[in-house]
């Protein structure tokens, strides 16, 4: 094909509700030309994707021809057009190298030709027109002079990789043998993300690889898959008709209008299997100058639309700035600096005798599986236990320096977080760090006992819960033990223009889900007779959801303020609030630039609900921890005046996050924002549980009702999550169950604050890390 054509199908389908996810590692495969260092890559596309770095659960195919390019410094697509005199020459000679050490130079000249007479015709076309290839005529006569030479060099760097992938064996084994070595250590249900030529190097791995590897969704960004001279020699390797690969489930393709390296947008077309879906081709129309930005992987993966189809395959519970981990990120971090080489790991053994009916050998034998794996897959000669430094003699431990292929394939061997059927590796890392659960911290904040004394359950209470939705169908909120009607009153969605409109009763996401779960609603016996009640807070409040944030996790700040003035209405029209509180667990940076603290709009909006009557919950912030570099090492430090916003606005309550079982020995968590706001107030006011916290699973399954789900298993109906967004929900839920006995008190919430504030537990920490510290509900129920 020689023109751009139409997408084979909607943008949308790209996104279209599907079964929950369960992949559980992402694997990346970067495109031509130099790279940045392997593990400053794999953190741009982890923050253009998910807006954070995911350390263990991404990994980079890292196929950059060394010999090519000594030093990581050099051009990419991102510096071509910036520095043309420079490049062109350089350009030249690497296009020209490549084809003289290809196996068949005179295919790989016609080849270079043939590709060069497709560019260059359409380059020239956009020039003449005035436009990037597919967009509108709106290019300035300077920048219609200059599209041809960028668009010749940019092609020139791109075909000297691509064609060695082609026509020099050595060289594409090389390639595709990188991606093998980072799938094959397993961690799967894989999501593969392959850019420009690494959409070629993943395809041709994956058709090698065969069915037993589990892809559960492709993605090729920018991809040369489609173009003809691409498409004729693979036909010469796998048939007339491209196969999809036999273990993927679902490819989708993105293409950018002007972006020339896929200047075929389409692939179904090309590419087909009996009994597979097809190719989901998803363009994307508009005008990006220069070529160069058009062709950007970080522009692709930071694309709405690219982030909700992604996170429609994932295990989400993974996938959050705070999750379960069996690989701690600084030590995934040190790993991607050389692949082969070995750091120090301290592996923590998994003690399956809690909860499992296993005798006091349960760590004896964990640590036999792991030493036994040792030996047979490290103590290899000339590689002997001295080398390695092997120390078996600690007490819930074994330290052991370790290749990158080696944690990760003893991860995924031996850990419960990759679904290992008899776990003996609980966590590897440097810094240890504990976690508890839900029905553990209930007891902390003294809920349980104001449950059982004082019928404090949160009976004629409302709360909203401004998130990402919530799974309506979850058993959690069907017990008709709490409330007949079910615990969600109404759900509503904000995230469309034009007026409030009523929810989907799906939370793609998961983390509203979450946060509804433990403010209300509660199941006993969870996974049948003998199994532990999760209950929450408030277990007979009632919750009103507002959708305020897309599937991805991100929104605006107008979604919010929307529902804001939703609850505002209903709250004005009635005798009485028909919602008394409120629950944000979301924020941002606070920018002193534009408003002073705690002025902003949002926070405007949420002083109305304030001095209506309305109690506003607010989550501290997960900044209170990160990684700063110094004389060009990076290390982790700790951060106060790091509360964002909303959780600056004084009249509300903001929370931070405590150890759920041991507060008093391990005090605020190290990821929890800390005052003082930027303005000199104590922030946060109280904090609360927040480190692995057990609440609500969500699922995408439109089938799914409470009745089917009974009797399901813990693990299938619950998940833990940490951050000051569950901390937050812990605190509605009290303050729930406070009003519920205490109804004197319902409209006045600086009353209310103050209450809580004057009987909380002093943990001994510094206020602007604790506030007033950790809030006792019977406390509060007996002195009132």
């Amino acid at each position: 094909m020689t023109a751009p054509k139409k997408a084979a199908a909607a943008a949308g389908s790209a996104s279209a509700p599907i079964a929950r996810g369960q992949a559980r590692t992402v694997i990346y495969c970067h495109g031509i030309s130099n790279m940045p260092p392997e593990g400053v890559l794999r953190s741009e596309w982890d923050r253009a994707l998910f807006g954070a770095d995911q350390g263990e659960r991404t990994r980079m195919a890292y196929w950059v021809d060394r010999e090519r390019y000594p030093e990581t410094a050099g051009f990419s697509t991102r510096a071509i057009g910036d520095d043309r005199a420079t490049l062109q020459p350089e350009a030249e000679g690497l296009l020209a190298a490549s084809i003289q050490d290809s196996d068949a130079p005179e295919a790989s000249q016609a080849f270079v030709d043939a590709l060069t007479a497709q560019l260059d015709a359409a380059a020239q076309t956009a020039a003449d027109r005035g436009a990037p290839m597919g967009g509108p005529a709106t290019l300035s006569m300077e920048a219609k002079g200059l599209w041809s030479p960028v668009t010749a060099m940019f092609t020139k760097a791109f075909m000297a990789d691509v064609n060695d992938f082609l026509f020099n064996k050595t060289k594409r084994e090389r390639m595709v043998q990188t991606v093998k070595d980072r799938i094959s250590t397993g961690g799967g249900p894989f999501v593969v993300v392959g850019h420009s030529q690494g959409s070629m190097v993943t395809y041709q791995a994956l058709m090698e690889l065969g069915a037993a590897l589990e892809v559960d969704l492709y993605v090729t960004i920018g991809s040369p898959l489609g173009l003809p001279q691409v498409t004729d020699v693979l036909q010469k390797w796998h048939g007339k008709t491209l196969p999809i690969p036999a273990g993927v489930k679902r490819w989708v393709n993105i293409a950018q209008d002007g972006d020339i390296v896929c200047l075929d947008q389409t692939l179904a077309d090309e590419y087909g299997a009996a009994g597979k879906p097809k190719i989901v081709d998803e363009r994307v129309t508009g005008v990006v100058w220069p070529p160069s930005k058009a062709h950007s992987a970080s522009r692709y993966l930071s694309r709405q639309s690219t982030q909700e189809t992604v996170m429609t395959a994932l295990d989400r519970s993974r996938f959050q700035p705070v999750s379960p981990m069996t690989v701690a990120r600084s030590l995934a971090d040190a790993l991607d600096v050389e692949a082969t080489a070995r750091v120090p790991v301290l592996i923590e053994l998994a003690d399956r005798s809690a909860g499992a009916g296993e005798g006091g050998d349960s760590l004896q034998k964990a640590r036999e599986a792991v030493l036994e794996w040792i030996q047979a897959h490290v103590l290899q000669a000339p590689i002997t236990a001295e080398t390695v430094f092997l120390e078996d003699q600690l007490d819930r431990y074994v330290a052991v320096n370790l290749t990158r292929a080696e944690v990760e394939t003893l991860a995924g061997s031996m850990s419960r977080q990759y679904g290992a059927s008899s776990p003996a590796v609980y966590r590897m890392f440097s810094n240890s760090r504990k976690k508890a659960l839900m029905h553990d911290s209930i007891h902390t904040v003294q809920a349980r006992t104001a449950q059982l004394g004082y019928n404090a359950c949160g009976q004629g209470i409302t709360w909203a819960v401004l998130d990402t939705g919530i799974d309506r169908q979850h058993p959690h909120f069907h017990n008709p033990s709490f409330s007949p009607d079910g615990t969600v009153a109404a759900e509503w969605d904000c995230t469309a223009r034009g007026p409030v409109k009523p929810g989907s009763g799906n939370d793609a996401n998961g983390h509203g889900t979450h946060v509804a779960g433990i403010i209300a609603g509660g199941l006993l016996s969870v996974g049948g007779e003998g199994g532990p009640d999760l209950l929450a807070m408030a277990p007979r409040a009632r919750i009103v959801s507002y959708k305020v944030l897309a599937d991805n996790g991100g929104g605006y700040d107008a979604w919010i303020i929307k529902a804001i003035d939703h609850i505002w209405r209903q709250n004005q029209d009635g005798r009485r609030l028909a919602i008394q509180g409120v629950n944000l667990s979301l924020g941002g940076p606070f920018d002193p630039a534009s408003f002073g603290c705690g002025d902003s709009p949002l926070c405007a909006s949420l002083l109305r609900l304030v001095r209506q009557g309305v109690l506003v919950v607010l989550a501290a912030g997960n900044e209170g921890s990160g990684d700063i570099v110094v004389d060009g090492f990076s290390a982790t430090r700790s951060f106060d005046l790091s509360i964002g916003d909303p959780a600056n606005l004084d009249e509300a309550i903001a929370v931070g996050s405590v150890h759920p079982t041991l507060p008093h020995r391990y005090g605020t968590s190290y990821f929890s924002s800390r005052g003082p706001t930027a303005d000199g107030r104590l922030k946060p006011d109280v904090v609360g549980p927040g480190e692995k916290i057990l609440s609500c699973r969500s699922s995408s399954d439109p089938k799914r009702t409470p009745s089917r789900d009974k009797g399901k298993s813990l693990d299938e109906l619950y998940v833990a999550l940490s951050g000051t967004s569950m901390a937050a929900p812990h605190i509605s839920g009290l303050l729930a169950a406070f009003l519920s006995v205490r109804t004197e008190f319902i409209g006045y919430p600086d009353r209310v604050k103050r209450i809580l504030l004057e009987h909380c537990t002093d943990l001994q920490r510094d206020p602007y890390h604790q506030g007033a510290g950790l809030p006792n509900l019977s406390k509060m129920l007996l002195e009132t």
